[in-house]
This record gives structure tokens, C-alpha cells and sequence, in this order.
């Protein structure tokens, strides 16, 4: 190796190494078994290492030590991030937005700066140490016998993130009583924010690539982060001489050349610099023998710019073209191309061309099937053409929804993209989802086929983190609120949002403390220059009024009702409206209603034999129950008068309490039966909860359904003949039934729709309605503003304003444990785990776990038919996430409770016994059972 002694002292740090096996870790000295114990691994996890070549066997008496200079590291992350700016106008605007006083080589030569300082942290001896006899060689002038060297738990337990942080703040602290930055820059009093905020601000950013980034009023403490005064101060003193000539060569390199210097005040960095920065050095950590190759030879000055630009133009060029993150957008040509063959442009999709094609928040009101997902994907279209974007991502509320979604825009993702654009799919159990493997498996196979429509790189699919990195991902919106809360790599996520059009769809589907989250990841949008479209047929204009503030305009009250359908849009500056001519406006529809009033909100004797003679005669009728157990319970109802009167009538039943290799069979068959292309050449019975409320193109003849908010009630109607079809004789107009109460005790339901004045209101309107006919589109304006007024009608029951107090004091509880939840996220960082991003997107209000299962002397038998303990550990989560079944809290909490403890996974293992196709078991006088086609049932004794 060439001597060092006359090299710049950061040549003398290692930045990337190859697994290290010591002389007695070698084959002639034992067994592959032996070596694995020796390791403490598993003898599978050895050959695991030895096939990626994390380890080398080697004979006897050597040892392998592949090292890649430190230098040389940052620069193949920067030549990635210089790469990526150069294609990406998206970027380069995120961080013009915030500092428009500079050029584009000014803000990109700043930005290259602090991405080559990520690694900060591993200019110290307690990073060095982990790869030893690296260390030795490269600081071979030393007398190691004399130095004293940190212990091995301080190298283990070192952070080099957070310790870039921290020695970024010493290195350039003129006292170590005074605050970082002093050296470097001054305060600017005419401004907020002092030249050491920014400063920090930046380093914050580029040290948390590793899943942390810390608040701003956060720094590594001093005792945790300072080496130990026992170790020797030789080293200490040339890890930081090493340091600030590190720096001094970035500022050469980088921002002279760009006209800048540490004496100017960097501009505050854009809000996605943490996640551009974490992704790049993914990408540029990629190293083989065609890409970012070891290189453990220093050079000079010259030669490392001339190292910088090489990469540039070649490893970190093809690199970024493997990672299929940089697809290009088609010209726009209009949403007429995103239509079936000879369908034109209808309702708000004749909107498109007149909304502005600058960065924004638009919010998209329209009714149900008018074709609100090809408008937005066509506006998302405009803006990507106008480079203010470089993907799309689609929230959805379920996964449910979400997988239905993914059908839908595979026929359309070549339209926008390039060829091959990546496809992805991102929810807790989307590595299972049948469409989304099949594309993985297009994009391993065809990858290089002119054919090939649609591919997902490997390498995006390989993590949820990721997910938002392709040019179409779908997702729930759980995986978006993650964006902004305390969960590990927050912010690749954050990053992957903000470089992408946000589409959110049923943006009425959440509560308090969702909305709470997801006005915080607008905001965010906001911050970046991005761009956000919501969606929704039923909006009350309180919520619209809060979601348009999170762009920065307040909004103003309108005198009377709001034209519908409405597109409104906000730039920053002031909000503006979208409405259609008269020849443009939807069809007036009117859906005919009655009444059936139960003390239990079901369906007596002669409504269930009317059921029945329908779908004897041909019709697709829907029930739509509040409650899993009622859905059961009448599902078996109807199934038992079919049996007696011998019909050869199916009664179908879906909800959401299924395993999951259940669930997704029982999706497809209502989607094969009732959705657009169903079969319907026989009548059928479904019942179903709200898992068909929303989303799901199905289509019914004939619905029923329990009562509830107007707005989730006019969802529902929805369903009905939502496409030109053929009807049977009796159904030729659309019939919508509504079980209600007998008076104003909603019991159950209330828990489910705890706003009691709504459902009063609901019902009141329904009741007052004296032709029984709801008349749409005007409805969705004069029912729904009507209900959801704030100001009290005067003849509300005194049981429903108390009701209704104690729900308004739910709401502000939840958005205060939002907001608390939004500083936590400043704070702390959890694991990027399904159970953490459930628990910190749902308040608490998820579900409980439960993992049916059959003890056997094997182990435990799932749902799935294996035996959790003979599959390894990734077989065995994803063995878990096809038999675990969602439960009620109720049943797991309080008093109340009969479930088993959760493990440390937040899993209950429910032990069963077989009874025929059931599994059952009785817990404190409650009899849990479970079948594929019920799902999972409760019978209290």
C-alpha cells in the first residue's frame, strides 16, 4: 500500500469494509459448524454471508481485509446525489423554493457539501476499531503499542450519525462553553433564524441518514458522546485534524468553485434533504466489481476531484439507471387518454386544463363514480410535464381499497411513464398481495423486454422505506402519516412524498386524530414545494376549511351553500374555485329510500323474505351492517331461510375480521361477482361492513343498510347502479333501505359513530324527507352541510347533545394526542415495524392481533397450514401476516377481556381445537371460533 505519511491525514479512514474473518475464523481451523458457532450465528447465517460475499473463506495463516477509503465513499454518495439533482427538477426546486437569492449551481454545490460530510462521525477512533486490522494498516506510522485505545463496548454502542452531529458542533466550537458555529458564522440579527441554526439545520439533516434526525433543540450530550479521557489524546487529536482538513477540501472542491465559502450563511435546506441524502448513500454504498469498486489508495487533491467526476459520469450514473428510481414522464396529452376507447372527458375531468400547473393543494369534491381518479392522475400528469414533480403516490384508507387501486392503474402507469415505470404497491401485507408479486416477478424476468409494460425494480420492493421511490406507488394512508411521525427513516418516506404528486382518496374517511396527522404532512408538502390533490364526494365544509389552511390561506366562510361539483386550489398565497358549466354538470340522480325502523337495526321477517325473493328474481342485493357480529349473525340469518325453502340462492358474506389468505379470497370473489364485469346472470345476496364503502367498485341492484352519518350513508349509495347495466324487472330505479332505531339509543353503533347528533341529524332528515327520494347532485350540499353545521338546530333530544359533548370532547382529545405525537416525533425514533406504524397512525384504535392457531408436537399449526416453528424467521412473519386475524380492542382490555396476553410482538396466540371445518375455543364463558368462510366469531354463553 503507498505510504501515507505524505497524504492528506482523511486518506488514513476506511469508510466502507468487507466482513473481516480473523486467522482462527478460517476453514482449516474447524467446520463450517464450528465456524458458525464460534460467531455465534446460525450455520445458515454463515452461508448467507460466504454466498453475498460478506465473508471469504481463506486458508490458514491469513486473513481478508477488503477496505474502501472514507474520501472515496462520500464522494460516491455526493456523485449520486450530483447525479439524481442534474435529472430531477422536482429536487432542485424543493430547495430553490427556500433560497431563491441563489443560483442553481450555488444551492447544489451546498448541497454536495454537507452530503459529503454525512459520514462525519466516522473520523474516530471508535468507528475505526470496528474494522481493526484495517485501522492498523492505515495507521501504520502510529505506535500502536502505546496507544490507548477505547474499550470494545464504547465501539460497539458508537453511533457515527448522531457523533457526526456532535463533532461537526466541537470541531468548529471556538469555546466549549459557547454554541456551535462561532468560528464559521455570525448571527444575523435582522432575521429569525441565526446563521448556526441553519448551519445545524444542515448537518442535522445529512448525520440522521441512518433513521434519526434530531430536533432542533436536541444535541448529542457531551457525556455520552465525548471519547473517554483514557484514550490516548494522539488519536483523538488526529481523528480531529482529519476532520477539519476534510472540510477544508469539500470547501475547495465544492463551494469555491460555486463563488461560496464557510464565511457565507447557508440557507436553510430544503425539508427532503435528509432523505435525499439517506437515499443517495443507499445507492452509493452499492458496491461490485462494475459499481463504486473498493479503492483503499489515496491521491491527491486533484486526483480526488478527478475521482468525484469520473463517478459522476460513469458508477453513480449507472447506478441510479438500475435503481428505477428515475423515470421520466410522458408529454401530457390529456385525460381523454386515460379513459376507455371513444369516452370522453365528463364532470370534472373537463376541469383539468384550467387548474394552474404550479405547485399547490387541491381539493377535488365530486360524486361517487364521476371519474374523480383519472382527473386527478391527469392534473398529477400536468404536473409532472412541468417538472414539478418526478412520481405520483396514491393514498387509499384500506387495503382493501389499496389493492383494488393497483388493478386500476396498472392499465394506465405506461400512459404516464416511460416504458417499464415501477409499479409499487406499499402496505403492511402488500409483499403478499398476488398482483403485486406477479409485477415483481414481470420486472425480474422481462426487465429488458421493449414488451414489458410495467416492472418493479427489486430494489424498491425490497422495503416499505423504499416504496415511495418508484413512479406510481399505492399505498394506505398509514404508510404517508409515517412521513411525519416518530418511526425510523420518517423521513425517506417524507422524501418520497414530497418528490411525488399526493394523491389522498376518501379524504373524509378518517378521524380526529388521522386528520390531525395528515394536516401535518400538507403542511409538509407545503414546506417543500410540492403538490397535493384530495378527494372525496362528501366533504362538509368545516373539514374542506381545515385542510385548505394547511397551505397557508385561511379560507373564507361562504355566504351560501358552495356550487357542487367544486375544485378548489391553493397555492400559498389564495384559494380559488373550479365549477363546471351547466352543460358539464353530472346527471341529476335521485336514489328512492325507506324506512325500517328495529329496536336492533335489523331486518324483520317479511324485510329478509324480500330480500331473498329478489335475488331469487335475479338481483344483486347488498346489506351493509355497522358491526362484524351482526353482519355474521344476519348472514347466517338469510342463509338458513334459503336452505329451508330449498333456493339455490347464494348468500355471501365479507367483512374485514379474516385472516388474510382469507380475506384476499373473499375480496376477489366480490369483486369477480359484483364489480364491473360480475358475473350476474343469478341473483345474489352479500353482507358485508363498511369494507364495500368506499373505493371498491361494486355494483348493486338493491341496498340495505343500517344507519349512519349522511355522508357515509350517501357512500353506501354509491353502490347503487354505479354502472349502465341492464336491471332486473322491479329494480329498474335505484332503492336504498335504512334500518333505524325506534328512538335515540344507537347502542353498538354509537361506539361506532360516537357523533350522536349526526346520526340524529341523519335520521331527522331522512325522517322529514316526505317524497322519500334523495336528489342528487344537490344533496351532497344540502343534507351534509345541513347535518354537520356547527350551530345547534334547537330541537336536538337532550340524550343526543350529551352525546354529542362527549364526542367533541373525544375529538379534541385526539387531536391533542395528534399534536403530541407530532413533537414526540422530534424526539424519538421507533422501528420501522407494522405494529409501530399502526399504533402511532391510529391513536390506539387498531385492532387486536390474534393468531388462531392448533398446538401440535410439531409446534403451532397456522392458518396458513405450516408449522410456525419449522420456518425460519422471515418465512415465520410472513407465515404471521397471512393468519393473523384483527380483533376489537374490547376484547383483549379491561374487565371485559377474554383474550390471552399479547407476546413481546404485540401478537395473541389464540390455542383452538379442531370441530369439523371450525376451530373453537371457550375462554371465561365465551365460545372464539373460526371458520375461512365466517371468519372469526364470538358467542357469549
Amino acid at each position: 500500500m503507498t505510504d501515507l505519511r505524505n497524504q492528506k491525514s482523511y486518506f488514513r479512514y476506511w469508510g466502507k469494509a468487507k466482513q473481516l474473518i480473523e486467522v482462527d475464523y478460517c476453514l482449516s481451523n474447524g467446520t463450517d459448524e464450528d465456524i458458525a458457532k464460534r460467531n455465534g450465528i446460525s450455520l445458515k447465517e454463515l452461508m448467507r454471508r460466504v454466498e453475498k460475499h460478506q465473508w471469504k473463506k481463506v486458508p490458514a495463516g491469513q486473513s481478508y481485509s477488503a477496505f474502501h477509503l472514507l474520501p472515496y465513499h462520500s464522494f460516491d454518495v455526493a456523485a449520486v446525489a450530483s447525479v439524481w439533482w442534474d435529472q430531477s427538477k422536482a429536487i432542485r426546486n424543493s430547495f430553490l423554493w427556500k433560497a431563491a437569492d441563489l443560483s442553481n449551481d450555488q444551492i447544489k454545490a451546498w448541497v454536495l457539501f454537507y452530503i459529503s460530510i454525512h459520514d462525519y462521525g466516522k473520523f474516530d477512533i471508535r468507528f475505526q476499531r470496528k474494522a481493526l486490522n484495517v485501522w492498523k494498516i492505515l495507521q501504520s506510522e502510529l505506535n500502536l503499542k502505546a496507544v490507548v485505545m477505547p474499550t470494545v463496548d464504547a465501539c460497539k454502542t458508537y453511533d457515527h450519525g448522531t457523533a457526526g452531529l456532535y463533532w461537526f458542533d466541537r470541531d468548529h466550537d471556538s469555546d466549549d462553553d459557547s454554541d456551535a458555529f462561532n468560528i464559521m458564522m455570525d448571527i444575523n440579527e435582522n432575521t429569525e433564524t441565526t446563521s448556526e441554526d441553519a448551519g445545524l439545520t444542515w448537518v442535522k439533516a445529512v448525520a440522521g441518514h441512518h433513521g434519526f434526525v434530531y430536533s432542533e433543540s436536541m444535541m448529542p450530550s457531551e457525556t455520552r458522546m465525548a471519547l473517554h479521557s483514557t484514550v490516548s489524546k494522539s488519536v483523538a487529536k488526529q481523528d480531529k485534524a482529519a476532520r477539519l482538513e476534510w472540510i477544508a477540501t469539500l470547501e475547495e472542491i465544492f463551494l469555491k468553485p460555486a463563488g461560496l465559502s464557510l464565511d457565507d450563511i447557508p440557507p436553510q435546506p430544503s425539508p427532503m434533504l435528509a432523505g435525499f441524502c439517506s437515499v443517495s448513500d443507499w445507492l452509493g454504498s452499492r458496491s461490485d466489481e462494475e459499481n463504486f469498486r473498493y479503492k483503499s489508495e489515496p491521491t491527491t487533491m486533484g486526483g480526488l476531484k478527478a475521482y468525484f467526476d469520473e463517478k459522476c459520469q460513469q458508477d453513480a450514473l449507472h447506478v441510479f439507471k438500475l435503481s428505477g428510481i428515475g423515470g421520466q414522464a410522458k408529454s401530457y396529452q390529456s385525460v381523454k387518454a386515460l379513459l376507455d376507447k371513444d369516452r370522453q372527458p365528463r364532470q370534472v375531468q373537463t376541469l383539468v386544463n384550467e387548474l394552474s400547473a404550479e405547485p399547490g393543494l387541491t381539493i377535488v369534491e365530486a360524486p361517487t363514480g364521476s371519474g374523480k381518479t383519472e382527473m386527478a392522475l391527469a392534473y398529477a400528469w400536468r404536473l409532472l410535464e412541468n417538472n414539478h414533480a418526478d412520481s405520483i403516490v396514491f393514498a387509499m384508507p384500506t387495503q382493501a381499497t389499496s389493492n383494488a387501486m393497483l388493478k386500476r392503474l396498472e392499465k394506465l402507469a405506461t400512459i404516464l411513464f416511460e416504458e417499464n415505470p415501477n409499479l409499487l404497491l406499499a402496505h403492511g401485507n402488500a409483499h403478499f398481495n398476488e398482483d403485486f408479486l406477479a409485477l415483481k416477478q414481470v420486472g425480474k424476468t422481462v426487465q429488458e423486454n421493449e414488451e414489458a409494460w410495467a416492472q418493479c425494480n427489486e430494489w424498491l420492493g425490497q422495503s416499505r422505506k423504499r416504496i415511495f421511490l418508484g413512479q406510481i406507488g399505492i399505498c394506505t394512508v398509514d404508510q404517508v402519516l409515517v412521513s411525519v411521525l416518530p418511526v425510523k427513516h420518517r423521513f425517506v418516506r417524507g422524501f418520497g412524498v414530497g418528490r411525488s404528486v399526493l394523491i389522498v382518496d376518501e379524504v373524509h374517511a378518517y378521524d380526529a386524530y388521522m386528520y390531525g396527522l395528515l394536516e401535518a404532512v400538507l403542511r409538509e408538502q407545503q414546506a417543500t414545494g410540492g403538490s397535493s390533490i384530495l378527494l372525496s364526494a362528501t366533504l362538509p365544509q368545516t373539514l374542506k376549511n381545515n385542510l385548505l389552511a394547511t397551505s397557508g390561506v385561511k379560507p373564507s366562510e361562504p355566504t351560501e351553500l358552495a356550487p357542487y361539483p367544486m375544485i378548489s386550489y391553493s397555492d400559498g398565497q389564495q384559494a380559488k374555485q373550479f365549477t363546471l358549466p351547466d352543460s358539464q354538470l353530472p346527471p341529476k340522480r335521485e336514489v328512492s329510500f325507506e324506512l325500517n325502523e328495529d329496536e336492533h337495526l335489523l331486518p324483520d321477517e317479511a324485510l329478509c323474505q324480500r330480500i331473498i325473493s329478489a335475488a331469487e328474481d335475479g338481483a344483486q342485493v347488498a346489506i351493509i351492517c355497522n358491526l362484524v357480529d351482526v353482519a355474521q349473525q344476519l348472514a347466517k340469518q338469510l342463509q338458513a331461510m334459503v336452505e329451508q325453502r330449498r333456493l339455490g340462492i347464494e348468500t355471501d358474506i365479507f367483512h374485514a375480521r379474516y385472516c388474510l389468505t382469507h380475506r384476499q379470497h373473499k375480496e376477489a370473489l366480490v369483486l369477480e361477482y359484483f364489480g364491473e364485469e360480475g358475473e350476474r346472470h343469478q341473483g345474489r345476496i352479500l353482507v358485508a361492513t363498511q369494507v364495500i364503502e368506499q373505493s371498491l367498485d361494486v355494483d348493486f341492484d338493491w341496498l340495505i343498510t343500517q344507519l349512519c352519518p349522511v355522508d357515509l350513508l350517501f357512500q353506501r349509495m354509491g353502490r347503487l347502479h354505479r354502472h349502465e347495466r341492464k336491471r332486473p324487472q322491479g329494480f329498474e330505479t335505484p332503492l336504498c333501505t335504512i334500518l333505524l332505531p325506534l328512538g335515540h339509543d344507537y347502542g353498538t353503533h354509537g361506539l361506532i359513530y360516537s357523533n350522536t347528533r349526526v346520526m340524529w341529524r341523519t335520521a331527522r332528515k331522512l325522517h322529514d324527507c316526505p317524497e322519500q327520494v334523495i336528489k342528487f347532485p344537490v344533496a351532497y350540499r344540502e343534507w351534509i352541510e345541513t347535518v354537520y353545521q356547527n350551530e345547534a338546530w334547537g330541537n336536538e333530544p337532550a340524550e343526543v347533545e350529551d352525546g354529542f359533548s362527549k364526542f367533541e370532547d373525544k375529538t379534541w382529545k385526539k387531536r391533542v394526542a395528534a399534536r403530541q405525537m407530532l413533537k414526540w416525533a422530534d424526539d424519538a425514533s421507533l422501528n420501522d415495524s407494522d405494529e409501530k406504524i399502526r399504533a402511532v397512525t391510529r391513536d390506539g384504535e387498531f385492532s387486536l392481533s390474534v393468531v388462531p392457531c392448533l398446538e401440535t408436537p410439531e409446534g403451532m399449526l397456522l392458518l396458513s397450514g405450516v408449522i410456525f416453528e419449522s420456518l425460519d424467521e422471515w418465512r415465520q412473519a410472513e407465515a404471521l401476516s397471512m393468519s393473523t386475524v384483527g380483533a376489537p380492542n374490547s376484547w383483549g382490555k379491561g374487565r371485559t377481556g377474554f383474550l390471552p396476553e399479547q407476546d413481546e410482538n404485540g401478537y395473541i396466540w389464540l390455542a383452538m381445537q379442531t370441530d369439523g371445518d371450525y376451530l373453537r375455543v371457550t375462554r371465561n364463558d365465551i365460545e372464539l371460533s373460526y371458520h375461512p368462510y365466517w371468519g372469526l366469531e364470538r358467542r357469549d354463553y
